[in-house]
């Protein structure tokens, strides 16, 4: 690799000093953006836990609807609904915290 005035050069070499700093900038730089990715990964499977409640939800109201015979109650159905708009402030609670990491 070529010194392309990265690095000041002194009689035997280049600056060790410039060069470690350089160096430290380095993992300090790495070690932000592996962080930054075991977060994203982490609010990936909060998503992913909150997208499969919607599902088994979804999949629990379509199984209610099929068994159409025993109508269900208004407090169930209520309750079905609470549940649906509690997952979708979740998600989009995590939405907004993602959107807020991703721009920094």
């Amino acid at each position: 690799m070529e010194n392309k005035d990265l690095f000041q050069k002194v009689q035997n070499g280049y600056n060790c000093e410039q060069v470690e700093q350089y160096i430290a900038v380095l993992k300090a730089e790495y070690k932000k953006v592996f962080e930054y990715a075991k977060a994203t990964e982490s609010n990936n499977e909060k998503l992913k836990k909150i997208c499969r409640s919607l599902s088994d939800e979804n999949k629990a109201l379509k199984a209610g609807g099929a068994a159409a015979a025993a109508p269900a109650t208004d407090a169930a159905v209520l309750s079905s609904i609470d549940k649906i708009v509690k997952l979708s402030e979740e998600i989009t609670r995590e939405n907004v915290i993602l959107r807020t990491k991703i721009s920094k």
